[in-house]
């Protein structure tokens, strides 16, 4: 009986260990997520106790772009924000990855977190 609890427990740790593998997001998936939806929605997530932002005491930081949308900064992980642009009517329309920490998808065509519904040049 001593036995078989032994493998059970190593069972269970296993299948905690790869549906935890498994469970994980990217940050291309958890980006993609937030598209076409509005810059207000983001920031009251931000609030959260459970954020990145909120946990580091993160201020608010935004820049603009030449073509009169603006980029607002969210910091997700140590060495890793996403810059979404924001479009005039405030509503999220491209991001992109920035920093070392960022956790990519693997394959050859997921190297770089850049996407963008609009045409804008950043």
């Amino acid at each position: 009986m001593r036995y078989w609890s032994f493998n059970v427990v190593l069972l269970l740790l296993y299948i905690i260990l790869i549906y935890g593998c498994a469970s994980q997001m990217s940050l291309e998936d958890l980006s993609r997520d937030w598209l076409a939806r509005p810059l207000s929605e983001l920031k009251q997530e931000m609030k959260s106790p459970d954020s990145y932002a909120s946990k580091i005491g993160w201020k608010e930081t935004t820049y603009p772009l030449a073509n009169g949308n603006f980029v607002y900064v969210e910091p997700v992980g140590a060495d890793c924000s996403v810059h979404w642009e924001i479009n005039q009517g405030g509503i999220i329309i491209g991001y992109q990855g920035k920093g070392n920490g960022c956790k990519q998808n693997e394959g050859p065509n997921n190297s770089i977190i850049n996407t963008r519904t609009s045409t804008s040049p950043w």
